[in-house]
């Protein structure tokens, strides 16, 4: 098959879409198939694993709420989409996002009868948390909407979660909807012992329970209610902070005034090579944005076997189960994180038997395997048109 994958997030920009992108095209690449990536110009230097694949570029700007990140406004995808699209037959266009790129591409596969794959990466209230200045008064009822006419147009979609294969349910898209998790490599991240290069190299504290939190550092992610339950808990409990964002300045700033600094290390960003030594060298990890979809990073730290503390809303319950692996608690709520990251530190039994559950609960994320369902739901459309 001739795959063209569009998308408005992509590597080297480093954020869940992009994470999922690569691994599509990869996986489909590997299965024998011509795949097309397109996406917005970098704003970051790219890399030459990235420039192994067939990349056409949409013109962008820098993004206006994240840093590093690309966009394209519209209508500047179209021509790029027009030509990209029509010089050859496309059997499959699958679309990662709703937004300029995702209306251009859907457009024209409209008009050349291509068969469509619709993804969800975003959620309505995520959006609307960034829109501050609102000329035209979106709300989440407005995006879900729109939401709604644009999956409707879809011949068929993919979600990560069940959680949010509900949502679009409730809002009223009736077309097939199939759950495929980002997925995570069960081989690769897997439970192992604490690193002790990687220990030296980030001169992180040994005589602490260690805390992870991997990602961007954007408001969306709301560190700062892990960096304030830190102000509540003992000298006994460390925080690694690793990623980068717009927030970070805010971030350190916050620590200062909750005289927490001394207990954080700020990491910056992360080669792929340190990833699973990281993941095997913490204690826990916690996650309290409201806005997951589903959460790689938490993916990958439950198949490292770590036990997680995260946000109940979203899908995130999918990953951390109450209890079972983990602490699901309201996602502002400073006071209740540092009270389980202190039952967590006192506890190496309750960590060992959570961090257990943890890999099991990965287990059927195993990412070959998933993504083969969307391989299978490419076919089945190809064989209808």
């Amino acid at each position: 098959m001739k795959i063209t994958l569009v998308t408005e997030t992509y590597l080297p920009f480093i954020a869940g879409v992009s994470s999922s992108s690569d691994s599509i095209a990869r996986f489909m690449a590997k299965k024998g198939h011509q795949v097309t990536i397109i996406s917005p110009r970098p704003v970051l230097p790219t890399t030459k694993s990235e420039q192994d694949l067939n990349l056409i570029y949409t013109p962008s700007t820098p993004d206006f709420i994240f840093k590093g990140k690309p966009m394209s406004l519209w209508p500047l995808p179209l021509p790029v989409m027009i030509r990209e699209i029509t010089k050859e037959k496309v059997n499959i266009l699958h679309i990662q996002e709703a937004g300029a790129l995702g209306i251009a591409a859907l457009i024209t596969a409209k008009i050349r009868k291509i068969k469509v794959v619709g993804a969800l990466h975003l959620t309505p209230e995520q959006i609307v948390r960034f829109i501050k200045i609102n000329p035209f008064n979106l709300t989440v009822t407005g995006i879900n909407f729109l939401l709604k006419v644009f999956y409707n147009s879809c011949d068929a979609l993919m979600v990560p979660t069940q959680t949010f294969a509900q949502m679009l349910g409730k809002i009223g898209v009736r077309k097939k909807i199939v759950v495929v998790s980002n997925g995570v490599d069960t081989g690769k991240f897997a439970p192992g012992e604490k690193d002790q290069e990687v220990i030296k190299k980030y001169q992180l504290p040994q005589d602490k329970i260690l805390f992870f939190f991997l990602g961007r550092m954007d408001k969306d992610k709301n560190i700062d209610t892990i960096i304030k339950a830190l102000s509540l808990t003992s000298d006994k409990i460390h925080l690694i902070i690793a990623g980068q964002g717009a927030e970070e300045n805010n971030l350190k700033q916050l620590a200062h005034e909750q005289k927490v600094y001394p207990k954080i290390t700020w990491l910056g960003f992360i080669p792929d090579s340190d990833i699973v030594k990281l993941y095997n060298s913490m204690d826990g990890f916690i996650l309290m944005s409201p806005f997951e979809v589903q959460s790689i990073v938490t993916l990958q730290a439950i198949s490292c076997g770590l036990p997680v503390i995260c946000s109940k809303e979203g899908a995130l319950p999918e990953l951390c189960h109450d209890n079972q692996n983990g602490f699901l608690i309201d996602t502002y709520n400073f006071q209740t994180l540092a009270q389980k990251m202190e039952i967590l530190t006192d506890d190496e039994n309750l960590r060992k038997k959570f961090g257990d559950q943890s890999r099991e609960i990965s287990l059927p994320h195993e990412k070959n395997r998933n993504l083969q369902k969307l391989e299978d739901l490419y076919k089945s459309l190809t064989l209808i048109g």
